[in-house]
């Protein structure tokens, strides 16, 4: 018999049923995604004797623990304390069987871990004893990228070493690899490894060994391994004498150039030969083999003879002497202006680009009008990379050419590249803008103001006010105190009042130049003051936003106190969320980096103002200081009573300050 109380099920189609399933199926999938990194995610021990133990038992964790632990272990040991060092050597053993990419990470976190290691009495020992050691067993390792990488760390730690053991870790694994017959990635390694380690070791061990080593390697049957020595030359002569270069390397290198098959790295090497080769090596050796590059039958050889041609020429500092060849190398240079070679691609300009400060420098300014015509056309080339290239190199240039070719030829390259369409070219000219401004006399300055201005009106070159607003104060050295204040003073101020909120911070933040450049008493320093302070008045909230984060770098002049506190205590009260949350994160930040102290006993009053914020996000600030805040206000209302009921007046246990906040909020009418 049926029960008449129960409910009768509800008759649904099939597409009712469909919609339910899909909306079951929806919500587990969401169940799922949310769950999934939870699962996955592994938290390490914050306790330091379950940490120790972790690592102690470390093979019986699973494969996610051993390696969140293992990225992690120079933190681990530096909570952990002494518990930790007292057993790095059995904690190291611990990985040498470890997977490929457990290894790897720890391998990676040595460095850091040697730099905890060496602040303690007995650094040097547990260093010694323990670490090299473990870096010794992977040295002999398998794989060549273990290897690699922990020849890459190596480096990182070498300079904690004395030379001994520098020489017992480092350079006796690499001559070993260095005469490994069977495995040509380890001589390939040894010759890369070579090169970078040289500067590690004294010119004796250098010369003696490294330099026998490396030009051994670069005789090999093994282009490969040739090629890698001869690319590692110029980092081994940087800590040759000249004699070694102009004994051994500098023959060998020439036989090597007769090489086909590692031609091209010798090009790509004897710019930094050079550089520490003497005047006449380069003159009666260098600059002649360079010129057989430039005419080699090869069109591939003759092209990256090409590309590097300007960096050659930049490692040369000719005399009268020179002048035959330096003609000849300077018609090479300049035939880039030829189809036929800069048609070759885009690297080969952006070379010549690159290294034309260079090739300026070493032919001297009487001859600019040479190049001149070549600078043109890298001006127009249709590249980006090219311009970019130009942009930053820009006052290189006009420093070595001097005011008076500089006002000739460079206003107009100037003015075209600061109104370029990309955005990377006028940041190049802006950011060394001041660097260019620099070479010119102080009255012949000015011009660059109306650049400022026309940066100022163009609403769509954000970025580019925010980089000025970055530079301004190399901008402002430039100029007589008369031209910032009638000219960079309401520039920057505009920069305050932005549209775009990042050039507004830029520009608060820089304020301070202002304050400093007119430190004496005067109209001028009068003016600056007030225009300062009527951000904080202002109706925009955009403007008073701006006073909060001119604060950040006001609170450093000891003149705070009477200049600036009275308005940003009462913008902590600010009706508006964003200005009072600026507020309050310029005070956080402030008081995160230098802290409380006497001198700046203000900040905790300021702190104080938020107490009853709705917004979350000051709340959420607020708790890193309720202790502070709560001390605070007990004092402040503790001094109050005090003097309520004192009956002779006496102020001496009510801080002076609480006096003036008093004031402060009487006269706004808030007590």
């Amino acid at each position: 018999m049926i029960n008449s109380n129960e409910v009768s099920p509800v008759k649904m189609s099939n597409e009712q049923k469909q919609d339910i399933m899909r909306s079951i199926l929806k919500e587990e999938s969401m169940i799922n995604i949310t769950l999934k990194p939870i699962e996955q995610e592994v938290f390490l021990a914050e306790d330091p004797q379950v940490a120790l133990l972790k690592l102690k038992c470390f093979q019986e964790l699973i494969n996610k623990e051993r390696l969140a632990y293992a990225e992690h272990l120079a933190e681990v040991f530096e909570m952990i304390g002494d518990d930790a060092y007292r057993n790095l050597g059995f904690i190291l053993k611990q990985f040498v069987h470890d997977s490929y990419s457990i290894q790897l990470s720890i391998i990676r976190q040595l460095p850091l871990l040697v730099e905890q290691i060496k602040k303690r009495q007995s650094g040097y020992v547990e260093l010694k004893d323990h670490v090299l050691p473990f870096m010794n067993i992977f040295l002999v390792h398998e794989d060549s990228d273990i290897k690699k990488e922990v020849l890459t760390q190596l480096l990182k730690i070498a300079p904690f070493l004395i030379e001994s053991d520098k020489v017992d870790t480092i350079l006796a694994h690499l001559i070993e690899m260095a005469h490994d017959e069977k495995n040509h990635q380890n001589r390939i390694l040894a010759a890369e490894t070579f090169g970078q380690t040289a500067s590690l070791f004294s010119m004796k061990y250098c010369e003696s060994y490294i330099c026998g080593e490396l030009l051994s390697l670069g005789i090999d049957l093994n282009e490969f391994v040739r090629e890698k020595a001869i690319e590692q030359l110029p980092n081994l002569s940087v800590s040759l004498s000249q004699k070694c270069i102009e004994l051994k390397i500098i023959p060998f290198f020439l036989q090597s150039c007769e090489d086909r098959q590692i031609k091209f790295a010798c090009i790509r090497s004897i710019s930094g030969i050079s550089k520490y080769t003497g005047h006449h090596l380069k003159t009666q050796k260098l600059i002649p083999k360079y010129l057989d590059f430039l005419s080699d039958q090869n069109k591939e050889v003759r092209k990256t003879a090409y590309e590097y041609l300007g960096e050659f020429i930049s490692t040369i500092k000719f005399t009268e002497k020179d002048q035959q060849q330096m003609d000849i190398l300077l018609a090479y240079y300049q035939n880039q202006l030829d189809k036929n070679i800069n048609m070759m691609g885009v690297d080969l300009v952006y070379k010549c680009a690159y290294y034309f400060p260079g090739v300026l420098q070493a032919i001297g300014r009487n001859r600019w009008l040479l190049i001149q015509p070549l600078y043109g056309f890298l001006l127009k080339y249709p590249s980006d990379k090219v311009k970019i290239s130009l942009a930053y190199s820009f006052h290189e240039v006009a420093k070595l050419l001097g005011p008076d070719l500089s006002k000739q030829y460079l206003i107009t390259v100037l003015e075209t590249l600061a109104q370029d369409k990309l955005q990377e070219v006028r940041n190049g000219i802006v950011v060394n803008l001041s660097k260019f401004i620099s070479i010119f006399p102080i009255e012949e300055r000015d011009y660059v103001i109306d650049l400022l201005l026309n940066f100022q009106k163009d609403q769509h070159k954000w970025r580019t006010r925010q980089i000025i607003c970055t530079s301004i104060f190399p901008i402002t050295r430039c100029f007589n105190n008369d031209t910032i204040f009638f000219h960079i003073a309401p520039i920057l101020f505009k920069f305050c009042s932005d549209t775009v909120a990042k050039v507004r911070r830029k520009a608060s933040k820089n304020v301070i130049h202002l304050v400093e450049t007119f430190e004496e008493e005067g109209e001028q320093r009068t003016v600056i003051l007030e225009q300062i302070r009527a951000f904080s008045h202002s109706k925009r909230f955009n403007q008073r936003q701006s006073y909060c984060w001119m604060c950040y770098k006001l609170f450093y002049r000891p003149d705070f106190e009477d200049l600036f506190f009275e308005r940003l205590f009462e913008l902590c009260k600010d009706p508006v969320q964003c200005v009072r949350l600026s507020a309050v994160i310029v005070i956080d930040k402030f008081i995160q980096k230098e802290g409380f102290s006497k001198e700046r006993k203000y900040l905790k009053y300021l702190l104080v103002q938020f107490i009853d914020d709705q917004c979350k996000e000051v709340q959420l600030i607020l708790t890193k200081y309720n202790f502070v805040i709560q001390k605070t206000k007990k004092k402040t209302l503790s001094c109050r009573s005090r003097n309520s009921g004192s009956s002779n007046g006496h102020l001496e246990d009510i801080p002076e300050f609480d006096e003036k906040i008093e004031q402060i909020r009487k006269s706004s009418g808030k007590v």
